[in-house]
């Protein structure tokens, strides 16, 4: 299952952010600055994008994201969603 889309740029402001699991727009908030800054900040460009990223939205969670221009695309989906077709 899908549980958000987002995208931002590369100051870590949303440009859009779809979540698919009800979630209050604090948490919200919470989890697009958590994504920007601990993973989007911190990667060098020669690393695999797919990631585990549990700690900020619970088990079995993963993030898949594309870095066009001065966009990050970002998904994150649960483990029954298959990696590649994300990408």
């Amino acid at each position: 299952m899908i549980k958000a889309v987002m995208m931002m740029n590369t100051q870590g402001k949303p440009r859009l952010a779809k979540f698919y699991d009800f979630l209050t727009v604090e948490k919200q908030q919470e989890l697009i600055r958590g994504v920007f800054a601990v993973v989007l900040c911190s990667r060098p460009e020669n690393v695999s994008n797919f990631l585990e990223i549990d700690s900020l939205f619970g088990p079995d969670a993963r993030l898949v994201y594309k870095h066009y221009a001065t966009l990050y695309f970002v998904l994150v989906f649960d483990g029954s969603e298959n990696e590649l077709c994300c990408a």
